[in-house]
């Protein structure tokens, strides 16, 4: 019998090597808590948890723009709803002022509230979130939404744009609006304005309401005088007397008062009111055939579509007894969107408009909210896969290790003993 000890040494020392590496193989998976180290160690599992993973990022990041959506939906949400009760308490006030029991006074005070609750409604208009964005400027979310000139007018600087996260592969949800829409178009009975020309129209009505009214009336004859443009504006307004009403509708200026005369002359079978016109004083008498009441309302201007603190055309009214002398006081007529309670109908008008805003908004906040949910779903089940296909069995590596280890230590005890062994044992 030949032995070679140089080719047991060699092959001991390899199977030595070997033992080793799955010792180290299995403790650097113990370290990692990996169940393989590279790809090579199990390629169909490596694919599989590749896959996972990057469904797991796709998840989280519809995740991340879910709730980033959802702070910007909760903003806008609180922004309209202070809006809604600043205007509901404008409305209040616009109310108070046009109640003739309150003095002028009351009403300054009144208009000074108002002042400051139109700041406000400027302030929440300029909402920004965490980031600095604004919440109502649409794409220029970098800018500020509205910006107060110097005439005291508030221009939008925003744009039309909707902000629109991905929060799934086939689904966005709108994350603000723009300002343009929710504050700047609210539809009116005399053409779409902003709210701050509506707060700044009730503010002015407001400042007037104890000099001007939507209407006047005189027993039997009334004196005209009318403060009209040099160059041919619309006039339009009612007049009734005892026979009936009709609607007067001219072009009038400086230079044509005497025609409102005629305009009225062609009505008197219908009204049983006459007029004649004074070429000195400028002024329209009107006279009530059967001494009955002479009334003017609904009267609308050409070119006014505000009110002011000042209004620049009107009809000053007074009443005329049998000589000649005025009776009572003088009313000045204005254009309706001069009066009270026009301002009063836009406010409602505003809160119905931003109201609709504020249900979009909380449609789009129920749907972040469930596809958030749901997302939240997908991720646990994704993770706890990625968990399952890339995470090691530590209990059944260290029994591993331990049993290799035992293993190895039972073979290196093994080899020295049969090292110790020399020709001569093997001769006897």
């Amino acid at each position: 019998m030949e032995v070679s000890t140089k080719l047991f040494n060699a092959q001991a020392t390899k199977n030595f090597s070997k033992i080793n590496e799955q010792i180290q193989d299995t403790q650097a998976k113990i370290a990692s808590g990996k169940s393989f180290l590279k790809a090579s160690d199990d390629p169909v599992t490596a694919s599989n948890l590749s896959a996972k993973r990057e469904q797991k990022i796709l998840l989280e990041r519809f995740m991340k723009n879910g709730n980033t959506a959802k702070t910007r939906l909760d903003l806008a949400d609180s922004g309209l709803n202070q809006v809604i009760n600043v205007l509901t308490r404008f409305s209040e006030l616009s109310i108070q002022a046009a109640n003739d029991t309150y003095g002028v006074d009351d009403r300054l005070a009144m208009v000074k509230e108002m002042e400051e609750l139109s700041t406000l409604v400027l302030e929440i208009t300029n909402t920004q979130d965490a980031n600095g964005k604004s919440i109502f400027a649409g794409f220029k979310a970098a800018t500020s939404a509205f910006n107060k000139k110097l005439d005291g007018t508030v221009e939008y600087v925003g744009d039309r744009g909707k902000h629109a996260l991905q929060v799934s592969e086939n689904m966005k949800v709108v994350s603000a609006l723009d300002g343009g829409t929710v504050f700047g178009s609210i539809k009116t009975d005399f053409g779409r304005k902003s709210i701050f020309e509506i707060l700044e129209n009730s503010i002015n009505a407001a400042t007037t309401a104890s000099s001007v009214t939507s209407h006047g009336s005189a027993p039997a004859k009334a004196e005209l005088e009318l403060a009209v443009s040099r160059n041919p504006q619309n006039w339009s307004f009612d007049i009734e007397g005892s026979e009936g009403k009709v609607n007067i509708n001219l072009n009038l200026s400086q230079a044509s008062l005497s025609d409102l005369r005629d305009e009225i002359n062609l009505f008197t079978d219908q009204t049983g009111i006459e007029a004649s016109y004074d070429d000195t004083t400028k002024k329209i008498t009107l006279t009530e055939k059967f001494a009955g009441e002479i009334l003017l309302s609904n009267l609308e201007i050409e070119g006014v579509d505000k009110a002011t603190t000042d209004p620049e055309f009107y009809v000053n009214m007074e009443s005329i007894d049998g000589e000649g002398n005025v009776i009572g006081y003088r009313r000045q007529i204005v254009d309706k969107d001069q009066i009270m309670s026009t301002s009063v109908g836009d406010i409602k008008k505003s809160i119905n408009h931003i109201s609709n805003q504020l249900a979009f908004i909380g449609a789009q906040t129920r749907k972040t909210d469930q596809q958030l949910n749901f997302l939240g779903e997908r991720l646990t089940i994704v993770t706890a896969e990625v968990s399952e296909l890339g995470d090691a069995d530590l209990t059944k590596l260290v029994t591993d290790l331990q049993a290799t280890i035992v293993n190895r230590d039972a073979a290196q005890a093994a080899f020295v003993k049969i090292g110790q062994q020399s020709l001569f044992d093997f001769l006897r």
